[in-house]
């Protein structure tokens, strides 16, 4: 058995990041179509500068909807990140670079 939550996000605007090296891809659900506010594709996305102040839902967790949400967020969006499944985090240590001597 499956459990479903269902969250209503209120936004002006929503970038999409879906879709595989840039190939745009824009999946249509129950009320796009009458979405007040802009929909861009991530490969369309250019700063954040002009959604200062703004509320703005990423859809998306990969590598453009994260840096798109970062900079979202570094010029003063509301940004909210929603994803299809559960992310998994994972720290990279690279001993090699803290264990290296430098001589000065």
């Amino acid at each position: 058995m499956s459990k479903c939550t269902t969250v209503k996000f209120t936004t002006k605007f929503l970038i999409v990041a879906s879709g595989e090296n840039s190939a745009e891809n824009i999946p249509m659900f129950p009320g796009l179509e009458s979405f007040p506010g802009d929909v861009i594709h991530s490969s369309s996305y250019k700063s954040g500068k002009s959604y200062s102040g703004k509320n703005v839902l990423v859809v998306g967790s990969g590598n453009s909807g994260m840096e798109i949400a970062y900079d979202l967020a570094t010029h003063g969006a509301n940004t909210s990140i929603v994803i299809r499944s559960p992310v998994h985090t994972c720290t990279i240590y690279f001993h090699w670079v803290h264990e290296r001597k430098f001589v000065v």
